[in-house]
């Protein structure tokens, strides 16, 4: 998007003429920036922030930077203030002083008189929690006093409690900031100061702190952030094959009495809003045809699943950028569960969108995952098969790294695979992707299997550590290179006095000539090998080993063309085993 050419200050108030629920759409593909001035520029600037989500509030502020966003912040509703403390003040279980501490600085700052009445409508658990964190409160009526210098505190204006501040975990600019909190309570609700000081005394933290997060998870879970445990429920086992017969009858996001408790996520701006409008992936082909009805009830779905695998995944839910990515692997996965049930007939795709659920495309995708996964620890437990023991260490590069992010609970694409500039697992994102990364599994299952029944098993190795395990690769250059200077082929490593001959060999002129009869006498080796997985006839065995041991030997002539020394050192070779 092209930068807002009009400034911060100087964009013109608009009518409110447009309903909210279409101008939330527009500016939900817009930069934050953007964003929060379009939504400054309004008459109904308060109206407008109250009706805005509490996850597009908070990711657009965040986005922003708090220090820039005070405009807005003095303008937030009590719950809003609540949902943004539900988001980012609590880790895991836990409450983060710290960050409760600096977003109740940062309230106070926008407007004190406002953050009293914000801090007033918080869950009277968490505010107490908050204020005995901080502070410790005697009762002066019982005559209790503290012991030395009371430093920074506050009486009552009944004279009956002292509240000094400085209690355990807090900190000072957070408690300068409550002490201020609680001096403009006392002038406007003084009864409701005097209660909150005898829960401060009386209340345990471990109940506060257990009563308020019984009511955050609560709030969390109409946003579809469910606890852990259960938000994993999104990533079991669902059949590809088998059809899944589901009657839609969510429409959209639940109906809000309150406008500052939405929970509408179908104008997010933490949805993948390019992923879903330009055409370019299945699941944006599929919207396009789809009634808008339907579309709404997607972009709602799919954001409530993104909240719920984000959940799961124990993930911090103030990072809004972890959240973005987290919906768009969640577009991802849905759109590779759509065109597998429409079995890429993309005709089909609106109509099957209509009637499915982004939970159960979800599903469907992430099994497609699982179903590969199982094939693979399959193959792995096969007597035989190269891979049980030391063998997955064995597999080439990138094999080794696909066959690990596969093994994973949650299926990974190691995404080496597709470009080699990436080191980085992610969720598989489309049916091409699953095809690579089933070649993959082919192909690795392929190698270990011949270099097995060649002789390298992990009894070939009982002296080799793990950090030092030649990979396929490198077993077969060492008996290709035996290959090269008319030995017997074996699957021992070479020594040192084989690679003067062997350079000579590759180097010289009839280096075609050898490496054609190697590639002979390699062939007439494997052929009485078949049947192997994915090459059932001797010949089908021959062409796929003899297309390996090319890439091996061309690379083998590579390195050691590479090298001046007429001998060279094995330890420097990483083609051959020496």
């Amino acid at each position: 998007m092209p930068a807002d050419p009009m400034p911060f200050a100087k964009t013109p108030r608009l009518t409110s003429a447009v309903p909210l629920a279409q101008f939330f759409k527009e500016v939900a593909p817009l930069s934050a920036k953007q964003r929060l001035d379009r939504i400054i520029s309004r008459k109904d600037t308060m109206r407008v922030v109250r009706a805005m989500p509490v996850v597009d509030l908070y990711a657009t502020i965040r986005d922003v930077g708090v220090e820039d966003c005070q405009e807005i912040l003095e303008l937030m509703s009590p719950a809003q203030v609540q949902g943004f403390l539900d988001l980012d003040g609590w880790r895991k279980d836990r409450v983060d002083v710290t960050a409760m501490g600096r977003w109740v600085g940062a309230f106070f700052e926008a407007n004190g008189d406002r953050a009293v009445g914000q801090m007033r409508g918080l869950d009277l658990e968490l505010f107490t929690l908050i204020v005995k964190i901080h502070c410790t409160i005697y009762d002066l009526s019982l005559e209790e006093e503290p012991q030395g210098d009371i430093g920074r505190h506050s009486i009552t204006p009944d004279q009956r409690y002292l509240i000094v501040y400085g209690g355990v975990g807090g900190d000072d600019a957070a408690q300068a900031t409550l002490q201020q909190l609680l001096d403009r309570m006392m002038g406007r609700d003084m009864w409701f100061v005097l209660r909150l000081c005898e829960a401060v005394r009386t209340e345990l933290p471990s109940g506060l702190e257990e009563d308020a997060l019984r009511w955050r998870n609560a709030r969390l879970a109409d946003l579809g952030f469910q606890p852990a445990d259960e938000a994993a429920a999104i990533f079991a086992w669902l059949d590809p094959e088998v059809p899944f017969v589901e009657k839609i009858t969510a429409v959209g996001p639940p109906e809000s009495v309150d406008e500052s408790t939405s929970v509408d996520l179908t104008t997010s701006p933490l949805l993948p809003w390019d992923l879903l409008g330009d055409g370019s992936s299945v699941l944006s082909r599929a919207l396009q045809g789809a009634e808008r009805t339907a579309r709404d009830r997607v972009q709602y779905e799919l954001m409530l699943v993104a909240n719920r695998v984000h959940a799961a995944d124990a993930a911090d839910l103030g990072d809004s950028d972890a959240l973005k990515e987290t919906a768009r692997h969640v577009a991802a996965t849905a759109g590779t569960g759509l065109a597998w049930l429409v079995r890429g007939d993309e005709s089909q795709l609106s109509i099957r969108l209509s009637s499915t659920s982004v939970m159960v495309l979800f599903r469907t995708g992430h099994s497609l995952g699982l179903k590969l996964r199982a094939e693979l620890k399959s193959r792995v437990q096969q007597k035989g098969s190269g891979l049980t023991g030391r063998g997955l260490l064995r597999l080439d590069a990138p094999l080794r790294e696909v066959v690990a992010g596969l093994l994973r609970l949650r299926p990974l694409l190691y995404a080496g695979l597709m470009s080699s500039a990436r080191v980085d697992y992610r969720p598989i994102a489309s049916l091409a992707e699953l095809a690579a990364a089933a070649t993959a599994v082919s192909e690795a299952s392929f190698r270990a299997t011949l270099l097995e029944r060649l002789g390298a098993n992990d009894g070939l190795f009982t002296d080799v550590d793990d950090s030092l395990l030649p990979a396929h690769a490198a077993i077969l250059g060492a008996v290709l290179g035996r290959a090269v200077i008319g030995e017997p082929l074996t699957t021992t490593s070479l020594g040192d006095a084989h690679l003067g001959m062997l350079r000579d060999r590759l180097a010289g002129k009839n280096a075609d000539a050898h490496m054609a009869a190697a590639l002979d006498a390699f062939e007439a080796v494997v052929r009485p090998l078949a049947p192997l997985p994915g090459a059932v006839s001797p010949d089908d065995v021959a062409a796929r080993a003899r297309f390996y041991a090319s890439k091996v030997l061309s690379a083998m002539r590579e390195e050691l063309a590479a090298v001046h020394e007429r001998r060279p050192d094995g330890r420097y070779l990483s083609t051959i085993w020496v």
